[in-house]
């Protein structure tokens, strides 16, 4: 078991970056920034804080994550998706400046702008809102979107973040069995881990409890929620299993788990 210093130097903001050793080799830019996504859901999943986390690799993933929610719905759906999280947005513009996407950064602030234009009540009233149909802060946020896209051409956020995090001078590349072993030592070392084990369960928001619930019922192991995509019909929640990837959808009484390539209903339960 690490000692107390031991356990201030690996539960803290200034840790270092580690991804898998062949992510660092890899062609494909995008690996690399799976693999730190990858370390950094795992550390959450195991009860670590996000001050407790190397800020870094937190500045990566939440870029990843702004490029990931505006392309999959416009500027809008990450305010949504995030509730304008003041922690979530920070570490977005840490990300941006430290990648050095300037450009990016310049309109992420443009959107901020918009958001704040809102003022509180008509912002409230759009978290509150289905997100579909008419929606005029919906439209309003999504002003930016275009111009996005096309900053993709000259700007592309996979690729400067990717080169950001090979450059990292302490950047950690493991193999698997090292990296897994990293990740249970920072896990090992949370000193009230089964106290915020009972508090996280306990707070666990419904949709959540929902998709344990089926997974229990269809006989699935379930691996880790992976996104939430707002659609006419409610947000798809995506999730991988020991069987692949399924999606969750409410509806009045009911939550229902489909299997993703097919649509095919696997459990049902109420709600």
């Amino acid at each position: 078991m690490p000692n107390a210093n031991e356990n201030a130097r690996i539960l803290s903001p200034d840790d270092v970056v580690m991804v898998l050793d062949e992510a660092l080799t890899s062609e494909d830019p995008y690996d690399i920034i799976q693999s730190n996504i990858d370390v950094v859901n795992a550390l959450m999943e195991g009860y670590l804080k996000e001050d407790e986390i190397s800020r870094r690799a937190l500045m990566s993933y939440y870029a990843d994550y702004y490029l990931a929610q505006v392309n999959n719905g416009g500027f809008s759906q990450f305010v949504y998706n995030c509730d304008w999280d003041p922690a979530v947005v920070d570490l977005v513009r840490k990300g941006l400046a430290a990648i050095a996407a300037t450009q990016h950064l310049a309109l992420f602030e443009e959107g901020a702008r918009a958001v704040d234009a809102l003022g509180t009540d008509r912002l409230q009233e759009f978290f509150d809102s289905e997100y579909f149909g008419e929606n005029q802060e919906r439209d309003e946020l999504n002003a930016i979107n275009e111009r996005f896209y096309r900053l993709g051409d000259s700007e592309d956020l996979v690729g400067l973040n990717a080169a950001w995090l090979k450059n990292l001078p302490d950047l950690c590349a493991l193999n698997e069995e090292q990296l897994v072993g990293e990740i249970r030592r920072r896990m090992e070392a949370v000193p009230d881990r089964e106290a915020r084990k009972a508090a996280a369960k306990e707070n666990l928001p419904p949709y959540v409890k929902y998709i344990d619930a089926l997974c229990d019922k269809a006989g699935y192991e379930l691996d880790r929620i992976t996104a939430g995509d707002p659609t006419k019909d409610g947000i798809k929640w995506y999730f991988l299993t020991d069987r692949g990837l399924h999606y969750m959808l409410e509806t009045e009484g009911h939550a229902t788990m489909y299997e993703h390539e097919t649509d095919t209903i696997v459990a049902q339960i109420d709600t």
